[in-house]
Parts: C-alpha cells; structure tokens; sequence
C-alpha cells in the first residue's frame, strides 16, 4: 500500500492505477457534492412530510448521475439509504424534456401545468442550511448500511 503514495504537482496523491491518482482535494470535492445533494434530499422530505422508506424511486439524472455506480451511490451517502433497486439513472433528462416540448404541442401543455405545480426551495436561504450541510460532509458508517 505505501508503495502507492506519492506526488503530483507537490500535492499528496493516492495512486489508483497507472496515472489515475486520488488527493485530498478530489475527496473534498466529492464530500461537498455528497453534501449538496444529501442536504437537497432532506430538507425536500421534511418539506412534503415523507421519510426515506416512503421513496418509491431515487432517479439520478445527468452525465454524472449516468457513471456513478448505485451501490456505491448509497454506501457513501450520494443517495438515500434505500434499496439499490430503487436507484435509477434517466439521463439526460433536461435536455430530452425541452426536446419533448419542442416537438409536441401536448409535451409543452404537461411542462407548463408541471410548472404550476414545482415549488422552488432555496436551501441556502434556510437558516440551517450550514449545520445539514456540515453534518452532509461526513461519510457514512458502513454497519449503517447493512
């Protein structure tokens, strides 16, 4: 294992494979988007009432969303601690969904009742917002998880 340590561009660095390399900073990042989208999740169940077992489906949309592995999602905390079977990638689904409504008269009919119905939530405005987002930050214990 120490023979996998080293240096890249004067910074510590966990070797993965060939150059492929981990650092403090990429952890960070990682823990921050974790955090976002944790925080994200619980304020909205508070908002509606619902619990983590009341998911029926946690969808993860984008590129990013698309590489991520679900099991691996979950264990770190990415996700709800739900069944992996409830994780599910849709892709693209902004750009597929302002397609959709391009294309259809009765498409872009559903997207503006849609709109009617979304309530946007800013959770930075929320006064709590840095202590969940803090309490966001740190991995979760694996025995939490089984």
């Amino acid at each position: 294992m120490h023979d996998r340590l080293g240096e890249v561009e004067g910074v510590r660095a966990f070797v993965l494979a060939g150059e492929v390399v981990l650092t403090q900073q990429d952890i960070r990042e990682l823990q921050s988007a974790m955090s976002s989208v944790a925080t994200g999740i619980r304020v909205l169940l508070e908002r509606t009432g619902l619990e983590t077992g009341d998911l029926e489906e946690v969808m993860l949309a984008g590129s990013f969303g698309s590489s991520i592995d679900p099991e691996s999602a979950r264990v770190i905390g990415l996700v709800p601690p739900v069944p992996v079977e409830k994780i599910r990638f849709v892709g693209n689904v902004a750009a597929e969904g302002a397609k959709m409504s391009l294309l259809s008269f009765r498409e872009r009919r559903v997207a503006c009742d849609l709109k009617s119905r979304v309530e946007y939530v800013e959770l930075s405005a929320r006064r709590d917002f840095n202590e969940l987002f803090v309490a966001g930050v740190r991995f979760p214990e694996l025995t939490a998880l089984s």
